[in-house]
């Protein structure tokens, strides 16, 4: 069969057919019409994430902190001490600068009142004589002259202590910038120590619940404090006992004293003033697992701080080792840190 020319120059693409009656073209034609080709959709990459360093990683870590972090502060408190200096070396140099004022004000004040009585009396011209000398001088314009030489001798000490003044306050200006660049190393320093002992803590908690109080505690942390703590916590429901250090009956201060003889810190004293004067002072804010608080005006009794706000002690006669909450004591008398 033959195709008439007049109608084959309508013939369309198949493509170009489907597309005019509103069909879309197989992908293929598509593809191979445009010259275009769909690319698979890219995976999502997965970004490796560090392994969490061990206990023992962090705990060098820490101690390499806290090595830095005393140089620091040794720094700092040498610039604090600078600091205290410069400060009082500034002071007595303006106090020194305010007294030769002070002494210089009566002294002009009597220039001035010598200079308008002779004025006043006739002879201004010879008040100071031309060569220096007192000869020839009336007994008034002696007496200016003299204390004119007094106010010059008070004038120059007046001047060296200005320059002194200015030294000290520039001296102090120095001093408070090393003390700030000292404080913020210092800062930057516990900032970082701070970070590994969270870290250590996430690796190391303790969880209890008192069978006698309901109360629920938890000990965290890996230091001397913390593990003191864990042993002191063994001993809940054992027996008060006046006195007593253990192993199964204690008082307040003897419960501390066997839990720290546990951890190898053996000796501590029996007796809650003196164990009050070692370590450290720990605000209440910054209490950490291991801390002893301490109650009364006269420290007559102390616990082991837990956390969340609650202790273990050795409450009195009649009682037993066991969690107690801070809230509940109206006569908490401070806290410290025995590392």
């Amino acid at each position: 069969m033959v195709l008439d020319p007049r109608r084959r120059r309508f013939a369309l693409p198949a493509a170009t057919l489907l597309v005019g009656l509103g069909m879309t073209a197989p992908t293929a034609l598509t593809s191979a019409l445009t010259g275009t080709a769909h690319a698979a959709p890219a995976r999502p990459q997965t970004v490796p994430q560090e392994p969490k360093p061990s206990e023992a990683e962090l705990k060098k870590r820490l101690r390499e902190l806290n090595d830095e972090a005393e140089k620091l502060t040794e720094q700092f408190n040498k610039a604090r001490v600078d600091l205290g200096r410069a400060r009082e070396a500034e002071k007595q140099a303006r106090l020194n600068a305010e007294r030769l004022e002070q002494q210089a004000a009566p002294a002009r004040e009597e220039l001035g009142r010598l200079a308008a009585a002779n004025y006043i009396g006739g002879s201004p011209d010879t008040v100071f004589a031309v060569t220096g000398g007192t000869e020839g001088l009336s007994t008034s314009a002696y007496l200016i002259q003299n204390q004119a030489s007094v106010i010059q001798g008070l004038q120059a000490r007046i001047s060296e202590a200005d320059r002194a003044r200015t030294d000290a306050q520039n001296r102090a200006r120095q001093v408070q910038q090393a003390y700030d660049r000292a404080k913020q190393a210092r800062d930057a320093a516990k900032t970082k120590v701070d970070e590994v002992v969270k870290q250590l803590d996430k690796l190391s908690i303790t969880r209890i619940t008192d069978p006698k109080t309901g109360l629920k505690a938890t000990v965290k942390g890996t230091d001397l404090p913390a593990r003191m703590a864990r042993k002191a916590l063994t001993k809940i429901g054992s027996s008060y006992v006046w006195a007593a250090a253990g192993p199964n009956t204690f008082d307040c201060s003897g419960l501390v004293v066997w839990a720290y003889a546990q951890v190898g810190k053996k000796g501590l004293p029996h007796y809650t003033g003196d164990l009050y004067q070692l370590g450290h002072k720990v605000d209440r804010g910054g209490l950490r697992s291991g801390d002893l608080v301490y109650f009364g005006s006269s420290l007559h009794h102390m616990g082991i701080y837990l956390s969340d706000g609650k202790y273990l002690h050795a409450p009195q006669t009649g009682d037993v080792v066991k969690i107690s909450k801070l809230s509940d004591r109206s006569d908490y008398a401070g806290a410290n840190r025995i590392p």
